[in-house]
């Protein structure tokens, strides 16, 4: 069931600015480079990189295969709801989000209505099955957080604020009289923008009710678990291929927690926050900055870049593959 009035009209969104999110990150790429650039002339962070640009390589291998982890989930949670997703073609649907993963709350992602729609998903679905992942990556995420305690000490601060926002969700969605009393708050809210993002954010919380379920959570959990643990490993190889001392599992939870920190500064893909945090969590370790740096910029290209170029690739696959099958 699609919603009325400005809950619908938040839906279309995405679709409709397609073109201004990919601008967006076109210019949020030549922004990062330019940063770059600046920032290589003193501690050259290019040569570093340079260095190490085989393991780079190899690390784009186990970011893939955390890509399958993910996409295992998104398809089981859609199959559970009565939509039969072909692997290949669902497969490029699914990466094609990636494209517009640097946007504010990775919005973006959002892209795959379009590819998912031609499936036969009704794009509340998409919605809800998009949110329920994020939200289930949350906890994983801030999970792994916990072995970077050392190095973060208001990390107890932040897992508050991030499972009281998991709590409301969850709970608007299993609990029809708060969502009523969300709903009734956020049409007094001043300011139509204001109104229409909460309108949206409501209708999400109604269509997350289809995937709350232990079953649901548990393999959710479970793949998230792989995915981000493969990206946190890649984390470490990376420090350890740059000779940088230090302690393993602290490392393995440093990248996460960093992912958290930008996520909760809503900078779009957390470009620079996430950058700074690793930054000045490797430097509480001992790590000199240029190196700090180094490896920050090294995990970033095989996650956030390595994801966009995969994603705009993907959108090229899902276009052929769709127009085949049409045609």
């Amino acid at each position: 069931m699609m919603p009325h009035g400005d809950g619908a009209q938040g839906l279309s969104a995405p679709r409709r600015r397609e073109g201004h999110l990919a601008l967006f990150v076109l210019l949020l790429c030549g922004g990062y480079l330019a940063a770059l650039w600046w920032i290589d002339r003193g501690n050259g962070t290019f040569a570093r990189l340079g260095a190490i640009w085989p393991l780079l390589l190899l690390a784009m291998l186990p970011v893939s295969v955390s890509y399958l982890f993910r996409f295992w989930r998104w398809r089981w949670l859609l199959q559970r709801q009565g939509h039969a997703v072909p692997f290949g073609l669902g497969w490029a649907a699914y990466l094609a989000g990636f494209a517009l993963t640097a946007t504010p709350g990775k919005a973006g992602e959002l892209l795959r209505i379009r590819y998912f729609a031609r499936m036969g998903v009704p794009a509340g679905r998409t919605l809800a099955v998009f949110v329920f992942e994020r939200t289930s990556d949350l906890l994983v995420i801030l999970a792994l957080s916990l072995l970077a305690a050392p190095v973060f000490p208001t990390l107890g601060t932040l897992a508050a604020v991030v499972l009281g926002l998991v709590a409301l969700l969850f709970g608007a969605a299993a609990w029809p009289a708060l969502l009523a009393w969300l709903d009734r708050l956020g049409r007094r809210l001043p300011g139509p923008w204001l109104r229409r993002a909460t309108q949206f954010a409501l209708y999400a919380a109604r269509e997350l009710r289809a995937c709350l379920g232990t079953a649901q959570l548990t393999r959710s959990l479970i793949a998230g678990a792989a995915a981000w643990g493969l990206t946190s490993v890649v984390f470490v190889g990376l420090c350890k291929g740059l000779a940088l001392d230090l302690d393993i599992m602290v490392a393995f939870g440093i990248y996460p927690l960093a992912m958290l920190i930008g996520a909760l500064s809503f900078v779009p893909g957390g470009v620079g926050t996430t950058e700074l945090a690793i930054v000045l969590m490797l430097h509480q370790l001992g790590i000199a900055t240029a190196d700090a740096i180094a490896v920050a910029v090294a995990a970033r290209l095989v996650t956030l870049w390595y994801a966009i170029a995969v994603g705009t690739l993907a959108i090229c696959v899902a276009e052929f593959l769709q127009r085949r099958q049409a045609g």
